[in-house]
């Protein structure tokens, strides 16, 4: 029992070392996603420098007999807090990047992320439920020392095996970073719009001609129902659909199912959602990455470069609206 106490105790603490500091060395990023998590705008700032201090702190302490057992307890808490708001966000639909390590490893909420943090949970209880004398309290190095050698091989192999998956994604991280900017390659301006025909979320099919055929031009907005930063947009994509409804269509082009967009779409009240069943309608406009929008005239040709993230997409917004007498 000291050993698996030791291990463990070592695990949690390599989780919550790494958390801290790849959150610290993206500051940028940490605010984000603590922002998304729903936390106050005034917090988000004292939240996001708390947050990483207080996880290399527990990290610190589960290496050290006197303070191990605080920790477990403190690490129990952090974790718990974690499920909470992962559990809120995934109940209203929100999936943005939970930001949990950093640029090291970021994917949208989901119930893998809410499963991990359960396992870290039971792990820190597990933890205080042992005696003190077997418990988290136990010497780390003692109890080291009474390895044979092929025990020092077992432990060996499992700490390389993290560490060689943390190197892998990282690489995975680093090389999709350069290689998805090269892949948004856009339709020339001018150039005729793919045309098609898709299922509607309210029902029946729409077309590219459908669209077209109020008379405004059509703003084409791809998106996709796991996809954090859609998510956060959708609030927004609402509000435009209703306050420049005159000067132009807003059509939202996902994938999946009804049921798998239900939650995006009822929350947010959208309008104009239609259903590819993969990417096959992204593709022919070249949008690799989502939310991506484009603009395609009453003509129904290419009338702007692809606009890839929620900050280009309001950009050309404001272009668009900007160049048919004004804004709102």
């Amino acid at each position: 029992m000291h050993l698996i106490t030791v291990l463990l105790r070592i695990a949690l603490s390599g989780v919550f070392g790494i958390a801290g500091v790849t959150k610290l060395i993206d500051p940028r990023g940490t605010r984000e996603a603590v922002k998304n998590f729903g936390a106050p705008e005034p917090l988000v700032p004292a939240i996001s420098l708390a947050l990483p201090i207080l996880e290399l702190a527990v990290a610190a302490g589960l290496l050290f007999t006197e303070t191990s057992r605080v920790s477990a307890l403190a690490a129990l808490l952090v974790l718990m807090l974690f499920i909470v708001a992962i559990s809120v966000n995934l109940a209203r639909g929100r999936t943005h990047d939970c930001h949990c390590f950093g640029q090291l490893y970021s994917r949208p909420l989901g119930w893998p992320t809410l499963a991990r943090n359960i396992t870290f949970a039971l792990g820190a209880l597990f933890l205080l439920s042992q005696r003190p004398d077997t418990g988290p309290g136990s010497s780390i190095p003692g109890t080291l020392a009474q390895l044979d050698i092929y025990q020092w091989l077992a432990l060996l192999g499992l700490v390389a095996v993290p560490i060689a998956l943390l190197i892998y994604l990282q690489q995975r991280q680093k090389r999709l970073a350069k290689e998805e900017p090269a892949a948004q390659v856009g339709l020339p301006l001018g150039s005729e719009a793919p045309p098609f025909e898709l299922a509607a979320y309210d029902g029946g099919k729409t077309s590219l001609t459908n669209l077209l055929g109020y008379g405004k031009p059509l703003l084409l907005i791809f998106t996709n129902p796991t996809c954090g930063p859609c998510v956060v947009l959708f609030a927004e994509v609402k509000e435009w659909q209703h306050s420049h409804s005159e000067r132009l269509t807003i059509a939202l082009v996902s994938f999946g199912t009804i049921k798998e967009n239900f939650v995006n779409v009822a929350r947010n009240r959208l309008g104009q959602v239609l259903l590819q069943q993969k990417r096959e309608v992204a593709e022919k406009y070249g949008a690799k990455l989502t939310p991506t929008a484009v603009l395609v005239n009453t003509s129904g040709r290419i009338a702007s470069p692809l606009a890839a993230g929620a900050d280009e997409i309001r950009a050309l917004l404001t272009t668009v609206l900007g160049n048919s007498h004004g804004s709102h």
